[in-house]
């Protein structure tokens, strides 16, 4: 039997539906459930509420944002210090990251068995599903050709001073260098869920219906649980219409935030749904060279200098900074720099002289999510001070590294920029505040919310993922980690889903 994917938007949702397990969210956590269960011979329905976009649908330019991103690109927390990136499409964030292949480190694993009682999740148990999770990406090393100049010069700094860097694992095959990973990539190199789990799934009997906004989950403790959904418009502005799915199993793998709005939209779960929150911020830093870098060309992220980075950390696992290279469109560039108006327009005219990176400071779960009286996400976040001095400890180690490799000058996009053009003027970093809404903070790996316990006392889901509280509803994807799983969250969620879906469909 072979499954569809079903575009709602066009007017055939069925009034209602009755499957074996429901699965809300496409991306690596629920592709691979949905591959996993169905390859042993559940009746699979998948709800996705963006579109379907592949090839020449998907333009490169920045108004892919609107179409691939949660709330168009522009969800944020409550204070609007914090950019929350979030994919909305077919195949989730796989199909809009940089690419990045970040295993679970060994050591993270021993702080999940160690400080949470994750005992199952040994190193030695997952180490089997991080292979394969690295077979379904094709994971495989850059050549030195496709690492372009905005990723040598922070190689070029860390060579010169010495430091741990390293060259990433990327899901790309025949890479075109164009650039535009964060809107999505025009001739499928990527090897995301899109490309490989959603359509092994479809081959296994699995169907997805793309436009469709999971609303509200009844019934959870019951063998029968209805799912409402609402039907979206073409372009995914306005609900249109109703159904509802009857599934024996539901399983959540719609992003940390999503997962848990659901969840407390429907009343279900324990005191911890929705705490925990996990938002790894990143900071962006820009540095001037007198030679052209054209960042905008090429793999964005291919280096990243792992010097300050700890993998095995008994407190938290993953833990320090780490400095990686980046590059953007127009529009997402401008939007971190700190001038505005005609100084912007000079400053951008820079735009091909500029490198960049970003500083990744993992967190310990500092966020909240809650909903509001309509039931749209709350995401609420406060960054203890031991976390700003972590940052101002990565913008002074970026900003050696940059003039290590010979900038004239690195800019801090704060309220109040900071530009370094010597080591000597380092200390004027030390005065950064970081209060909310003065540093253009981005997160992309988003965790934590339902986090894995082995009782309701210490989290919102079982060791297997299922919620407290419930018959038969679970959480498969990055909702359940208790502390950052890795640097970067595909291959973590790949693994984790693979693992829980197995034991769940046995």
């Amino acid at each position: 039997m072979t499954g569809a994917i079903v575009d709602l938007s066009e007017g055939n949702a069925p009034g209602e539906t009755s499957v074996d397990v429901c699965v809300i969210g496409s991306g690596s956590g629920g592709a691979t459930a949905a591959w996993e269960l169905a390859r042993a011979g559940r009746d699979v329905l998948v709800l996705e509420e963006g579109g379907d976009f592949r090839g020449g649908a998907l333009t490169m330019r920045d108004g892919m944002y609107d179409q691939l991103y949660m709330e168009r690109g522009g969800r944020s927390t409550v204070d609007m210090a914090i950019s929350v990136m979030q994919g909305r499409v077919l195949g989730g964030g796989g199909v809009i990251n940089a690419c990045d292949v970040v295993p679970i480190p060994d050591g993270v694993l021993r702080c999940w068995q160690k400080k949470y009682g994750l005992s199952e999740m040994s190193p030695e148990a997952i180490s089997p599903f991080s292979r394969r999770a690295l077979e379904d990406l094709s994971a495989n090393t850059p050549r030195p050709d496709q690492i372009n100049v905005n990723n040598a010069l922070l190689r070029a700094g860390a060579e010169a001073l010495g430091w741990r860097g390293e060259v990433m694992l990327h899901n790309r095959q025949a890479c075109q260098g164009l650039g535009k990973c964060l809107v999505g990539c025009p001739v499928e190199a990527k090897r995301n869920p899109r490309m490989v789990a959603i359509p092994a799934a479809l081959e296994a009997g699995a169907r997805f219906f793309t436009r469709a906004r999971a609303v509200r989950i009844d019934g959870a403790t019951a063998e029968q649980k209805t799912v409402h959904v609402r039907t979206l418009d073409a372009r995914g502005y306005h609900e249109t219409g109703e159904l509802t799915v009857r599934a024996r199993t539901v399983v959540l793998a719609a992003n940390a935030v999503a997962s848990a709005q659901l969840l407390l939209r429907s009343g279900i779960g324990n005191e911890h749904v929705g705490r925990h929150l996990i938002l790894q911020p990143q900071l962006p830093v820009t540095a001037l060279f007198d030679r052209e870098v054209r960042s905008f060309h090429g793999i964005p992220q291919a280096y990243a200098v792992t010097e300050f980075e700890r993998l095995d950390d008994e407190e938290h696992g993953f833990w320090g900074f780490r400095v990686e290279a980046v590059g953007g469109t127009p529009g997402i560039v401008a939007s971190v720099l700190p001038r505005l108006g005609a100084e912007g327009k000079t400053l951008m005219r820079g735009y091909p002289h500029f490198a960049a990176s970003l500083l990744l400071v993992p967190d310990t779960g500092n966020g909240r999510v809650t909903v509001d009286g309509r039931g749209r996400a709350r995401i609420e976040y406060s960054m203890p001070d031991e976390q700003k001095q972590r940052y101002r400890d990565a913008v002074k180690a970026a900003a050696r590294l940059y003039l290590a490799a010979g900038a004239t000058r690195v800019m801090v996009p704060t309220a109040r920029p900071v530009v370094i053009t010597t080591e000597a003027e380092l200390s004027a970093v030390d005065a950064l505040g970081f209060e909310p809404a003065t540093a253009p903070f981005i997160s992309a790996h988003q965790q934590g919310t339902v986090r894995f316990a082995t009782s309701p006392a210490g989290g919102g889901a079982d060791p297997s993922g299922q919620v407290y509280g419930t018959r038969g509803v679970y959480v498969l994807d990055s909702s359940g980690f208790p502390t950052s799983a890795s640097s970067h969250t595909m291959t973590p969620i790949i693994t984790i889903a693979r693992y829980l879906a197995q034991r769940l469909a046995a």
